[in-house]
């Protein structure tokens, strides 16, 4: 089935779903872009555009669940601890995507979101003492998720939050929610 009258973000979902479908039914390199238009029920034109690649389709999945995030926080400054909360709470919601991912081995895609996102709030005026501890975070956070993931994401949102404050320093600020 075709799909016809839709928006741009209702066919880059379609192509996610597709995508993620064939995902775990075969291999992440033999997936075709003509297998991943046809499950998603588009043209191959639509697919070319809006991606360039298959890995590009996942990375719009992890910045759509990171938008998501950012957007329920909405942007107040918050206490560690509920951020930390809510953020494990909101990726859980998307376990199963998350998971399939995981073991398609196309997880560390996740790691280039965390550092679009993290650097937007920390730019080169800062000093380079903070740059580098931004960078330090990203990839703690990022391997804090792909442990989690590593273990079929079964530690609870709570239990995920009390073994991240265990490594953060208590200074630690929540950088994605400031303004």
């Amino acid at each position: 089935m075709r799909r016809k009258s839709t928006t741009s973000e209702m066919m880059k979902s379609y192509l996610v779903d597709g995508l993620l479908i064939l995902m775990s039914e075969k291999e992440f390199q033999s997936i075709t872009i003509e297998e991943i238009a046809a499950k998603a029920g588009v043209n191959r034109s639509t697919y070319y555009r809006h991606f360039n690649g298959k890995e590009d389709i996942i990375f719009y999945f992890f910045d759509s669940v990171m938008c998501e995030y950012l957007k329920e926080a909405g942007g107040a400054k918050t206490e560690l601890k509920p951020y930390l909360q809510n953020l494990f709470q909101h990726y859980l919601k998307y376990k199963k995507q998350i998971l399939i991912i995981y073991h398609a081995g196309q997880s560390l895609i996740l790691l280039k979101v965390l550092e679009k996102y993290f650097h937007s709030q920390i730019d080169d005026s800062k000093p380079l003492k903070e740059q580098y501890k931004v960078s330090f975070y990203i990839g703690g956070i990022f391997n804090h998720f792909q442990m989690w993931f590593s273990r079929g994401m079964q530690e609870s949102p709570e239990t995920m939050t009390q073994y991240a404050l265990a490594v953060l320093p208590p200074q630690f600020v929540p950088y994605l929610t400031q303004k």
